[in-house]
């Protein structure tokens, strides 16, 4: 079952672009919600080690609560920037 646009092979050069570009961001920056987001980016290839229907959800609501984790991260992060 194909659950993306991309066909597996473009959605894992997709990944690891996203993945290597944001480990860079976090090297060059050090803030952590771009190596959260490297991670985040990275679970979504979880998606292709089982078929069935409670991992998709497992992954989803873990996806969910990474990308709540990233925004608030990065709203303390950049807040406590500009002080």
């Amino acid at each position: 079952m194909n659950t993306f646009p991309l066909e597996m092979s473009k959605h894992i050069v997709f990944c690891a672009v996203g993945i290597i570009f944001f480990l860079f961001q976090f090297f060059r920056q050090g803030f952590k919600y771009q190596l959260m987001t490297a991670f985040a980016i990275g679970a979504t290839l979880l998606l292709y080690v089982n078929d069935s229907t409670a991992w998709r959800y497992f992954i989803g609501i873990l996806e969910l609560v990474l990308i709540i984790g990233i925004f608030v991260v990065m709203s303390i992060e950049k807040k406590n920037a500009e002080k």
